[in-house]
């Protein structure tokens, strides 16, 4: 395939149809005011996520002011060149002066080329008219190479999978308040199945569900991109834990504990533990203290980035829902405070405490670890995501407000 073939716009002059008719990820509103700028702009996170139509939605946006032959695509998916190669080959067919003229390249996959980094500073120093957008399948390629051949050059962003909002958005689905509420379940239950992956909004069937995510994202990531990135002397064992992970989402996670389970030492455990993070496939919690050091010192909780693992590995529903929960925002704390727990802490003007209860039968006594980090913590409000309850309780001179699920997520949008 040729370049000018990867490129339509060079000769039909307009936006790309295909991707036009696809509604934007949110992250495309986040990107947006760095696009003017001089730096890199880095798109990364799990595969199969949608970075390739993301970078085609800024091309799209591009397209309204700018040349579209000074819009420049090139996926190292199909063949490895050089960068320089890339704009020569693009500058023959264009007559483009990189020195001259504002140029935007965007280079797909990057991670897949050699010596990528070191190239793009060269052109990035040279050549300041040329704006550059990244994308690679892996924080392992990206963070790395930037921070030791282009700091200060990169702005880096994090596709996740889809929120809910932007499921219903790609579904067509309009969910207008209570009324709509049996409509809003159908499409999360459906929605936390398919784990938030694109390519999979329309897929019915669990088997080939399942299928897809083991062998295009799974499998891909531990067996090809951690290796290629890590000597990885075990992929086996990356798959061990992730699966250990998924199966039991929210479990505090021991090294030690896990290293004699599997009869390992703990920093291979840790370091495994590190690539998968890296990877995108797994999300570790930390346990809520005002002092950071304190809190990096104690017991973390681990999670699969997806529901859609936690489905593969069977994992059980009220784990699968608290991975929902987290695949839709960023929190970053639980609270553990001796045998009492609280499943997430929102930090943000207040420090709001969440726990979640997919039940409509919620007992005070199950949710002693909410109310006394309440009290430790001299906070008023506490939210529990429950399956349908919705109310507001007055417990002593605290509120706990009791809100559904589906509710809860698209309320965050």
């Amino acid at each position: 395939m040729e370049i000018q073939d990867i490129n339509p716009w060079w000769k039909s002059r307009r936006l790309e149809e295909e991707y036009s008719k696809l509604p934007s990820r949110d992250l495309l509103g986040e990107i947006s005011p760095y696009i003017e700028k001089k730096q890199i702009i880095a798109v990364h996170g799990l595969r199969r996520t949608g970075k390739t139509t993301l970078m085609h939605h800024i091309i799209n946006l591009l397209l309204k002011t700018q040349k579209p032959d000074h819009i420049i695509y090139y996926s190292f998916d199909l063949l490895d060149a050089k960068v320089e190669e890339i704009l020569d080959k693009a500058k023959g067919l264009l007559g483009i002066d990189i020195k001259k003229d504002r140029v935007f390249v965007f280079l797909d996959e990057i991670q897949k080329h050699d010596n990528w980094e070191n190239e793009l500073k060269a052109l990035y120093d040279n050549y300041p008219n040329i704006k550059f957008f990244i994308s690679g399948s892996s924080s392992l390629f990206i963070e790395k190479r930037t921070k030791e051949s282009l700091g200060g050059r990169v702005f880096s962003f994090v596709l996740e999978p889809l929120t809910f909002q932007e499921y219903l958005d790609i579904k067509g689905i309009k969910i207008k308040g209570a009324l709509f509420e049996k409509e809003a379940r159908e499409a999360l239950t459906h929605y936390l199945r398919i784990g938030g992956f694109p390519e999979l909004v329309d897929e019915r069937d669990h088997v080939k569900i399942d299928r897809y995510v083991k062998e295009l994202i799974v499998d891909r990531i531990v067996y090809i991109d951690i290796p290629a990135a890590f000597e990885i002397d075990e992929p086996q064992l990356l798959e061990r834990i992730l699966s250990i992970i998924s199966a039991v989402p929210g479990s505090i996670v021991d090294y030690e504990s896990l290293a004699d389970d599997l009869s390992r030492n703990r920093k291979t455990i840790s370091n495994y533990i590190f690539y998968l993070e890296k990877a995108f496939l797994i999300k570790k919690l930390y346990n809520y203290s005002k002092n950071l050091l304190t809190t990096e010192k104690k017991s973390k909780r681990m999670y699969p980035a997806s529901t859609a693992f936690a489905y593969l590995f069977n994992s059980e529903e009220g784990r699968i829902i608290e991975t929902g929960i987290l695949m839709n925002s960023s929190f970053k704390f639980f609270s553990r405070q001796g045998n009492k727990e609280v499943d997430f802490i929102k930090i943000n003007k207040i420090t709001l405490p969440i726990e979640a209860k997919y039940t409509d039968n919620v007992k005070d006594r199950e949710i002693k670890g909410l109310l006394k980090f309440l009290d430790s913590h001299n906070l008023k409000e506490g939210v529990v995501i429950t399956k349908s309850l919705e109310s507001v309780k007055k417990i002593g001179d605290k509120e706990i407000r009791y809100i559904p699920l589906w509710k809860w997520l698209l309320e965050k949008s």
